[in-house]
């Protein structure tokens, strides 16, 4: 027992010991009885929207018994007092000789914890595994106001510091760019406009070289730092137009100044015949968090001049999230690069939810299994972009409409979202224009997320009662009564009939009545039936019969329900919250059966909204029957179709209504001329919005769809679940749904599509 005892706190404390010395992504797999356990995740850095995974591998070595597993993360919260996660749990069972990957998936809300995964063997506590990226997915710098900068994840198999580098801006927080022209640091420290190196990467050689306009005689160089420049392991080289050496000094021969903005470093040069074209500042393998470059000036007989180039061995952009300021923020990106290669990527597209878009080589595409294949289709489908570098040829799936020819890439829409294909491998031959418009793109893609409301601004794009007011006159007036009654009344009756000694029931018992009183009248005001609202827009692509929806659902409950919510598990939602400090409530979610909300989401007589993103495969599609210049269709979306609008090969638009699930009903040329207008899924989205404005979807029709498209408005929901489940009433619920629909060959009779 006491052998137990210190094994099981041993074990915690070299856990601790890793989180604080920043873990790497894969750990090594701690070992409970026969389970050996392991956490690993794609990648390790700050995400601020959609669902971060964590997958723990569990092997049962017992060739008999079977074993329960549940994993609890994180082990122990620190309460931050926000709309946070309390707990996310998951059960498997653990055959015999067999080995499971179990994922945890993180929704859009802080988990402030201890960074351990709880490991319960059968019911007992066996102990904790360190939960890589622990405290990174939306956590309180990015909750409270932070920098929600745009998130790129870069695939191993490409120059990380070269893709970095093309996308990134030159107002990047800590790039080498910051080092070009006059000093602009505000103060000392780690200031965003001064070059770092990676602090990622330390025991790495590290350098710094700068280029001027104009090669000139050197006899100084000044260099302007937010930190003091190290004592040690440095020297300062004098380069030609060449890039050879023309001169180089030791940084212990700088004579130092401080300012209130830094420091200031003087190093002096003999006469030299030769021209110098750069410096290069080399600091060999000092910590790189000891050096941050302002500014660097060259000084000779002819003048002065600062840098107006720079390039440097890694910069410190990953980190800029904590420093920049939002007007910076707003030019930059930051890159998370993948810690394993595609083939061990997720089959779940939840896991790359959180990314504004996801890049890839040409030679990823060889290696994609069908899993990650399916995961990255849910992605794009559900609105992500994937940038391809290099000539490839794309899953059938990806197979972009609206192709566009800009530069030398191809873009096009695959479903809601867009993909990027590059005729080149290398990221510094973007071609400019098309930088600056996937710049836009991934921008615009990060944003919509930044701009989500909270509960107040949810409930008023999608009311889901009449009323939400307290009804305060009525209240008043029983309350009024209550005081009345229970005063003057009761005494003056008592002491008129001599039974003065009798308010110590009557008392009680008015009390009584009044409370009974008010919870009838409740009941009858709203009963204890929840109400709920789902909308959404879904694509359906019905030669391939991927689909996608992106909506949304309410739900007011007169009683909290006991069994909470429940989504199934390519379902992301997106909890329409305020993450202000001291409001929201505590969260636990389990992923054994399905995503279900168990606690805390939702409270008696408060609407609850989440945003969601649901892709998946379905069979639903409506038939066009065309002959004799008449044009019919075959509703077999699942729903009673209130109107919809239909494009011909010729680009002529129908319209119909009313068409009962499964019936058929004809389609009548439109007076309405069509005027097309950036066609496709992404612009009937940006029109109708994830609340599903059903009253704009004529005009939307006129100008998004193209041919052999259409468009559909049903009264009914079938492709989002209601989270009530069995607790959800039909007429309690409202449900629109508007299905953007493209159609295969074999769904048009009497015509070619």
């Amino acid at each position: 027992m006491r052998t137990h005892f210190w094994k099981r706190w041993a074990g915690r404390a070299a856990l601790l010991l890793a989180a604080a010395c920043g873990g790497s992504s894969a750990q090594a797999a701690e070992q409970f009885g026969d389970l050996s356990v392991e956490a690993n995740a794609i990648y390790t850095g700050n995400t601020f929207h959609g669902y971060a995974e964590v997958r723990v591998i569990v092997e049962n070595s017992s060739a008999t018994r079977p074993h329960e597993v549940r994993l609890v993360f994180p082990n122990r919260t620190w309460g931050s007092g926000s709309a946070s996660i309390r707990s996310i749990t998951r059960t498997v069972k653990v055959e015999p000789s067999s080995r499971q990957s179990v994922a945890l998936w993180q929704p859009p809300l802080s988990a402030n914890g201890d960074q351990t995964i709880q490991v319960e063997v059968d019911g007992r506590e066996a102990g904790g595994i360190h939960a890589p990226n622990g405290n990174q997915h939306c956590n309180t710098y990015g909750a409270y106001g932070g920098n929600k900068l745009p998130t790129l994840f870069i695939s191993r198999s490409l120059n990380f510091d070269a893709v970095q580098l093309a996308l990134q801006s030159s107002t990047g927080a800590f790039t080498a760019s910051k080092a070009v022209g006059e000093p602009d640091a505000t103060g000392t420290g780690y200031q965003p406009n001064t070059w770092m190196p990676d602090t990622r990467a330390y025991g790495r050689t590290n350098w710094l070289e700068l280029t001027y306009a104009t090669a000139q005689m050197v006899n100084a160089v000044v260099v302007n730092s937010s930190l003091t420049l190290p004592p040690a392991g440095g020297s300062v080289v004098l380069l030609d137009e060449a890039g050879n050496r023309v001169a180089h000094t030791a940084m212990t021969t700088g004579k130092v100044t401080s300012s209130g903005s830094g420091w200031t470093s003087e190093f002096s040069f003999p006469a030299a015949t030769n021209l110098v074209k750069s410096v290069r500042l080399e600091f060999g393998r000092v910590p790189p968090s000891a050096v941050a470059v302002d500014a660097v000036q060259i000084a000779g007989p002819t003048g002065t001049q600062w840098a107006d180039d720079a390039r440097a061995s890694s910069d410190n952009s990953a980190s800029g999230p904590a420093y920049i300021s939002s007007s910076t923020a707003a030019e930059t990106m930051q890159g998370l690069r993948a810690e394993s290669g595609i083939s061990d990527w997720s089959d779940n597209w939840l896991a790359y939810s959180a990314f504004d878009c996801v890049i890839l080589s040409a030679a990823d595409l060889t290696g994609l299994t069908p899993g990650v294949t399916a995961a990255l289709t849910d992605y794009v489908y559900a609105g992500g972009q994937i940038l391809v570098f290099g000539k490839a040829r794309l899953p059938a799936a990806w197979q972009p409409q609206n192709e566009h020819k800009q530069g030398n890439a191809i873009t096009g829409q695959a479903g809601f979202g867009r993909i990027y294909l590059l005729d080149q491998e290398n990221p510094a031959n973007i071609d400019p224009v098309f930088r600056l418009h996937l710049r836009d793109a991934i921008r615009e893609a990060s944003q919509y997320w930044v701009n989500l409301p909270d509960e107040g601004g949810a409930n008023n794009n999608q009311p889901v009662v009449e009323n939400l007011k307290i009804p305060t006159r009525t209240i008043v007036v029983i309350m009024l009564a209550f005081v009345i009654v229970i005063g003057p009344v009761n005494i003056i009756y008592l002491n008129r009939i001599g039974r003065r000694t009798w308010m110590l029931w009557t008392i009680p018992a008015i009390s009584v009545a009044t409370t009974l009183l008010v919870f009838a009248y409740s009941l009858l005001r709203e009963g204890i039936t929840p109400n709920s609202r789902v909308d959404g827009i879904t694509l359906i692509n019905q030669a391939s019969h991927h689909t996608a929806t992106i909506g949304a659902e309410a739900i007011y409950c007169p009683l909290t329900p006991s069994a909470g919510l429940a989504f199934d598990y390519h379902t992301e939602a997106t909890p329409l919250v305020s993450h202000e400090y001291g409001r929201g409530t505590e969260r636990e979610l389990d992923w054994s059966q399905s995503q279900h909300l168990s606690r805390g989401w939702i409270s008696a007589r408060v609407p609850a909204h989440f945003h969601l993103r649901k892709p998946e495969i379905r069979r639903e599609r409506i038939q066009v029957l065309t002959a004799e210049g008449r044009v019919q269709i075959i509703n077999s979306l699942g729903a009673r179709i209130k109107s919809l609008w239909y494009m011909d090969a010729q680009g002529k638009l129908f319209a119909g209504t009313d068409i009962a699930a499964g019936a058929q009903g004809a389609l009548l040329p439109t007076a309405a001329a069509a005027t097309p207008e950036n066609p496709g899924a992404a612009g009937i989205w940006q029109d109708l919005t994830y609340a599903t404005r059903t009253d704009q979807a004529e005009v939307t029709a006129q100008k998004r769809l193209s041919p052999n498209t259409y468009l559909a408005v049903l009264d009914a929901n079938p492709f989002l679940e209601n989270a009530l489940g069995p607790a959800a009433r039909p007429l309690r619920t409202k449900a629109a749904s508007v299905v953007y629909g493209l159609l295969a060959a074999e769904d048009v009779t009497g015509g070619t599509p």
